[in-house]
């Protein structure tokens, strides 16, 4: 952990989100790219003879997959930010891998109900992956569709109707990733569709397994208050599982320092810590 002397001076160092600013248009390179030469028949500016096997485009969505699951997490780390661009900017990388509605399910959802039952991104103990990765899938869209319809309401808006589409973050985010997609498909042919569904398959699984990991078997217990209502005790470092490796620093932004950013979701990455009592 950094001396507290210097968290302050750390966390208004700008240094470090220009970092996830410039993530943002190497990851969109990289699509572009992968798009191209996924379809193109002829490579022999490369030394290719022809055109890609599909073995090797294969590997190349999944390469592609793997830097939109690391832009998930770019995501995840601007979209907690108060300033406008940075969540722009968090919603604009999301849509690499068709999952803007994580923006929403996480921050209003995920946040409030992490390790309870009611919390389609907390694995249950004895839960394997294969078992959770649906029902965290499944149910973070059903969860982000009905918060989003909550939030409407209380705007006197109704969320079905036409006329509010354009007011409803899950559509925006959904929109963004038509345009892109469609653009790209437009320039390089239906050819491109194997690409674009292996990629962002394989980049929110990414993302899913990094969910499993974090509160796997964890709950917080409910208890009663002088009211007599049932409720979930406050979060605590107990309920997140924790890491602290350079590698996983480096590509996760500190996010495996877990414990922390659940108790200061607002937090920047360079400033979280492994905080004592945390598993």
């Amino acid at each position: 952990n950094a001396p507290d002397e210097v968290m302050e001076q750390l966390d208004e160092d700008r240094y470090y989100r220009y970092c996830t600013y410039l993530y943002v248009p190497f990851q969109y390179l990289s699509v572009v790219l992968g798009a191209y030469l996924f379809t193109a028949s002829d490579l022999g500016w490369l030394g290719y003879a022809g055109g890609l096997g599909w073995a090797g485009k294969l590997g190349l969505a999944l390469s592609v997959g793997v830097l939109g699951g690391v832009g998930i997490n770019t995501a995840h780390e601007m979209g907690h930010k108060k300033e406008s661009l940075e969540r722009w900017l968090s919603r604009i990388t999301l849509a690499q891998t068709c999952y803007g509605h994580f923006y929403i399910e996480h921050n209003r959802g995920h946040h409030v109900r992490v390790a309870t039952p009611e919390d389609p991104a907390s694995a249950r103990f004895g839960e394997t992956f294969w078992e959770f990765l649906p029902r965290s899938v499944f149910g973070s869209l059903r969860s982000a569709l009905h918060l989003e319809a909550q939030r409407l309401r209380r705007l006197g808006k109704n969320p079905w109707d036409p006329r509010t589409y354009l007011s409803n973050d899950v559509l925006n985010a959904w929109l963004m990733s038509v345009v892109l997609w469609g653009a790209l498909i437009a320039v390089f042919g239906p050819a491109l569709i194997p690409f674009v569904l292996i990629q962002a398959v394989f980049g929110f699984s990414l993302l899913e397994g990094v969910n499993y990991l974090e509160h796997y078997g964890l709950l917080r217990q409910q208890t009663v208050t002088a009211s007599g209502q049932s409720r979930y005790e406050r979060c605590a470092p107990v309920h997140s599982w924790n890491s602290d490796h350079l590698v996983t620093n480096l590509f996760l932004y500190h996010l495996q320092r877990h414990s922390d950013h659940h108790a200061n979701p607002t937090r920047r990455y360079q400033t979280l810590r492994s905080m004592d009592g945390a598993p």
